[in-house]
């Protein structure tokens, strides 16, 4: 036994050392190629293409608490700059949304958001977001630079005037924050001022024309006319093309030609429009709702806030039409008995069966549909339902009520089993069926109401007040007549479901 025990020993343990060598290398091919993941992911959550970020910062903010908190607030901010960059800034600000709610002081996410409420024309948000992130970091020359134009475009330009100070004080070097400031010295009629940082930028970047042509506009306004000209010259030599440098030129030969003293400089050079991040132009889309307000990461649209008021509206006017109802019918009452009945009559002629469990949902969504489609004729208003997130939740209602009452009307197997007739190879087909036609439902009344809208919009502009009043008078019946089709069609869906007429 000694022997063999002495023998033996050594096998084992190079058995152990192999076991221990084979675990060891397991252990560290599985943490290289967990870093070789990792850094993968991290490579195209920083890639220049934006499709590539957005997939990759996805993939990091999708592990959740396996990744750090630092790492899913750089993943928010990096993905909302690719979405940025697509143009797609609801997005972009939602991911912002969400890293300061993980880092509240996060200063580049506050300055990033501030940046694109900028872009959108929502100077107030701005404004209040470089405010928050000047109080997390207060030496951030561009947070300085970008409320000073946000307070230009406002026309608030003491507030912008200091801000740009500031921002050239942090960064005397930076040629930009000098040249907005030049631009706010001219508009301000401050010409000496404007000259001395336009002469700072033209030393520093000397093939800038729009510095040129800054400091020519600042000399006419002093009326020094030579060096003006001999400044929109260089500007041409520089650029041949700029068309306000050959305006303001030929203006100033015409001044010299005639000795007279020359009119009023303009308060400032031309500006470019503004444009979103990544050079696109903004274009309004019908799809587009105004944001209000928002309450945490919910964005409060004008369609909601109108939908909320009608049903506010009618809500009172129920509780008021239905207190202290006679026996005797009055008149109130008459009108009330047409209403219910008419309403009740047409759900029963549809569906062939008492119409009474099913008059709450639909006799609701005819009145309401009846009176968000002809509240965009009022003054100031806009229909809810040419926006697409109204005329969708009323589908997504109507697609919920189906399943509801096909249920509880057959049972949920025989709900099911309904699904296979004629049939079984017609299942497929039915269930397909069931989400394209709320799809149809929600893309009918959408279509229908926002193209009213927008032809009567349209004449308005062009032809004046009263010109499209016969327009509106044929609004009026379109919204009343697609408050009956979507209401009709919902019947004829509800009938199906619970079997009262046939599927087709």
């Amino acid at each position: 036994m000694a022997r063999h025990s002495i023998f033996s020993s050594p096998a084992k343990s190079e058995r152990c050392f192999v076991a221990r060598l084979t675990v060891a290398g397991l252990f560290c091919v599985s943490l290289g190629a967990t870093a070789f993941a990792e850094s993968d992911r991290w490579t195209r959550c920083r890639a220049a293409d934006a499709v590539t970020r957005i997939t990759g910062c996805t993939e990091i903010i999708a592990r959740g608490n396996r990744e750090t908190k630092r790492s899913r607030i750089a993943a928010f901010i990096s993905r909302s700059g690719a979405y940025r960059v697509k143009g797609d800034f609801d997005r972009a600000i939602a991911d912002l949304d969400k890293a300061l709610q993980l880092a509240p002081k996060s200063a580049s996410a506050l300055l990033d958001r501030a940046s694109i409420h900028q872009a959108r024309g929502d100077l107030d948000r701005a404004i209040a977001d470089y405010d928050k992130g000047l109080q997390v970091d207060p030496k951030v020359a561009a947070a300085y630079s970008g409320r000073a134009k946000a307070y230009r475009d406002k026309s608030d330009l003491d507030k912008a005037l200091a801000d740009f100070d500031e921002a050239v004080e942090l960064d005397p070097e930076s040629v930009s924050f000098r040249l907005d400031r030049a631009a706010l010295h001219l508009a301000r009629d401050d010409f000496d001022q404007a000259i001395a940082d336009y002469t700072i930028v033209v030393e520093r970047a000397p093939r800038l024309a729009e510095a040129l042509l800054g400091r020519a506009s600042a000399y006419r306004g002093k009326q020094d006319i030579e060096r003006a000209k001999q400044d929109l010259e260089a500007a041409l030599k520089l650029d041949p093309n700029l068309t306000s440098a050959k305006k303001a030129l030929e203006d100033v030969d015409e001044l010299i030609a005639k000795g007279a003293a020359p009119p009023a400089a303009p308060t400032s050079p031309p500006r470019p429009p503004a444009t979103p991040p990544g050079g696109r132009q903004e274009r309004p889309s019908p799809l587009a709702s105004t944001v209000l307000f928002s309450v945490g990461p919910v964005s409060i649209t004008q369609p909601v806030v109108t939908t909320w008021a009608i049903m506010l509206v009618l809500t009172i006017f129920s509780w008021l039409g239905t207190r202290r109802l006679r026996q005797r019918a009055d008149r109130r009452g008459a009108v009330l008995e047409v209403v219910v009945t008419g309403i009740m009559g047409q759900i029963e002629d549809v569906i062939r069966t008492d119409p009474r469990p099913f008059l709450p949902l639909l006799g609701t969504l005819f009145i309401f549909l009846a009176t968000a489609n002809l509240s965009g004729l009022l003054p100031g208003a806009e229909a809810p339902t040419s926006k697409l997130e109204t005329p969708a939740a009323l589908a997504l209602v109507v697609f919920v009520s189906v399943h509801y009452f096909g249920v509880r009307t057959q049972g949920p197997l025989g709900y099911l089993a309904s699904f296979a007739k004629p049939k079984l190879i017609m299942l497929p087909l039915n269930i397909v069926s069931q989400v394209t036609r709320t799809f149809s439902l929600m893309v009918r009344l959408f279509g229908n109401v926002m193209s009213g809208e927008f032809t009567i919009a349209l004449v308005v502009a062009l032809a004046g007040l009263f010109v499209p009043i016969p327009l509106m008078a044929l609004e009026v019946l379109v919204g009343l007549v697609q408050a009956y089709i979507f209401t009709v069609l919902s019947t004829v869906f509800i009938g199906a479901a619970i079997g009262s007429i046939e599927q087709g």
